[in-house]
């Protein structure tokens, strides 16, 4: 066991990449005689394993851990055995989330780090996650927290799945990688099949095996049955992803999701008995229609040729993404503007990503001429530096009606001033769903905002919300108020006023300002497929801001 947490995360990081693509916390504040003294330092032994890995970031968003008692038994074993810890592992990380189970009397659900449903709850006046017993709850630590239990969640689940042989498979003749039979009744031997065929291919397929390996599209497959699927190459995916930035659709899980299930077919279709015109439908609904002259098509896109053929079914590549074209791509734009990734800007705030576009934005609106004029010339961007954030914007009537419709530009600009223009920001970006009744967000001028919720009027303090959701790039949100917050007209502040401290971040910028072409479409060697392929935001919701936590999505 290493001396502390923080030696363990040092350890790790002297090996992890600059260009990582899996998130662990960053536990560099949790002291190893906490660890000792709850009792949880063989979980945290396992953490090692990821000090080959090339592919892990650490994160500083706001985690909980769910760690097991060092009397939990887990013993894997095999060619297996080093997926199976890091599996582990992250099915008891909840990441950008501190949750909050003191004095929990209803159920509480929520996903950990590998997408796993863990259910909260109550019998007999014990409190159990799924069903194992929770010993100790919410030990706080820097930046999350500690939740112990007396075992390892979902280890029955991964014990159940068998390891399946290794093979070999060379992509241009497509010889069958032979997997071990598994029982007929399981509903998932394909997928895993597929899956295992594409993780020996050493290019070219990464992006829908990650997207695959996530997906519920097991679920939908009958017993028994035989199915089909088509697999289109990186350069299909490669196709619709920015070159520096915009737009990517597959940084909408659920678009994405419907994708890979309209990649598959029921039966086990082979390219020499297909007939021209031949039809089928997909787990999706969708239609797809096969061509085979001059060669073999599938709804327009070229299939290469040659089968590959696995148990419980068939696998053919394509070099186009089915169901995907400029239409389908520009309609899903226009419904998730959060998912834009944003050009990077050297002006007005290079250190303030989110705040220079804010600011452009509003510039270019007539309603926002008085705002704009008071951020031009305040010193915000040390406060309000990189991404992340939610603007609640005053209209100009907001300031006529306090007469700072005639105060100078500078009004706002220090002290007391710049109080005011902090209180309308707050760090995390904010949806309209989340502005919860009886929420409290905490301002950068660290005053409370409470949010009052009726029916579609939304109050915050005592301005009305006059439009929710104008998205900053994925970079924040802006939602624009009739009020000014935290001023009357008989308690304006003056120029002279002396800065309060307010709690401030040296700006710097880095990679995650500005959205790069993934890694995974450039490297071409490697049999272990890359972890994060979609967008990854560049700041989720802290919940830390929000002193209802969890409150409103207890079941």
């Amino acid at each position: 066991m290493y001396k502390s947490a923080g030696c363990l995360l040092l350890f790790l990081a002297g090996v992890f990449t600059a260009t990582a693509n899996v998130e662990l916390p960053n536990i560099s504040g949790i002291n190893s005689q906490l660890i000792q003294n709850l009792g949880v330092e063989n979980f945290f032994s396992f953490w090692s394993i990821f000090k080959n890995d090339s592919d892990i970031r650490i994160s500083d968003k706001p985690f909980t851990i769910l760690a097991p008692k060092n009397s939990a038994k887990l013993h894997p074993s095999g060619t297996q055995r080093e997926n199976y810890i890091k599996q582990i592992i992250l099915d008891h990380i909840v990441l950008g989330s501190i949750i909050n189970v003191t004095n929990t009397t209803q159920e509480l659900t929520f996903d950990t780090s590998r997408g796993k449903k863990v259910h909260l709850n109550r019998k007999e006046n014990k409190l159990l996650a799924n069903d194992v017993a929770v010993l100790q709850t919410n030990i706080g630590v820097a930046n999350g927290t500690i939740i112990v239990l007396n075992n390892y969640l979902f280890s029955d689940e991964l014990n159940a799945k068998k390891n399946t042989q290794q093979g070999k498979l060379d992509a241009g003749s497509h010889t069958v990688v032979k997997a071990k039979e598994e029982s007929p009744t399981s509903n998932t031997t394909f997928v895993d099949n597929v899956l295992q065929v594409l993780s020996y291919l050493k290019s070219g397929v990464r992006v829908f095996h990650h997207f695959l390996s996530r997906s519920n599209v097991s679920k939908l497959l009958q017993e028994g049955e035989d199915y089909t699927v088509f697999v289109p190459t990186d350069h299909a995916f490669h196709r619709w992803h920015p070159i520096d930035w915009g737009f990517y659709p597959f940084s909408v899980p659920e678009f994405t999701e419907n994708v890979i299930i309209n990649h598959f077919v029921k039966g086990n279709f082979k390219q020499d008995d297909l007939k021209d015109d031949e039809a089928a439908t997909t787990l999706g609904g969708q239609q797809i229609v096969f061509r085979k002259t001059p060669f073999l098509m599938v709804n327009g896109v070229q299939v290469v040729k040659g089968d590959t053929p696995v148990s419980k079914g068939n696998i053919m590549f394509t070099g186009e993404v089915l169901f995907v074209n400029e239409s389908v791509v520009s309609r899903l734009h226009q419904q998730h503007k959060d998912k834009e990734t944003p050009p990077l800007l050297a002006f007005p705030w290079f250190g303030a990503q989110f705040l220079s576009h804010a600011f452009l934005a509003l510039e270019r609106d007539r309603r926002f001429s008085h705002i704009t004029r008071f951020l031009n010339l305040a010193d915000l961007a040390p406060h309000v530096s990189g991404t992340g954030y939610t603007f609640f914007v005053p209209v100009d009537s907001a300031f006529e009606e306090l007469g700072l419709d005639k105060m100078p530009d500078n009004y706002l600009s220090n002290g007391d001033g710049l109080q005011i223009l902090l209180n309308h920001f707050v760090k995390g970006r904010l949806y309209d769903r989340d502005l919860k009744n009886g929420t409290e967000l905490i301002s950068l001028g660290n005053n409370t905002i409470k949010i009052v919720r009726q029916k579609e009027k939304v109050n915050v303090n005592e301005a009305v919300i006059v439009e929710s959701e104008v998205f900053v790039y994925n970079l924040g949100t802006m939602f624009y108020i009739n009020k000014v917050l935290f001023a009357k007209k008989d308690f304006l502040p003056t120029t002279s006023a002396i800065p309060k401290e307010v709690l401030t971040t040296h700006f710097s910028v880095n990679s995650s300002d500005i959205e790069k072409v993934p890694e995974e479409y450039i490297e071409e060697t490697g049999s272990e497929p890359d972890v994060l392929l979609s967008d990854e935001e560049v700041t989720t919701w802290s919940t830390s801001n929000i002193s209802s936590i969890y409150n409103d999505t207890i079941k």
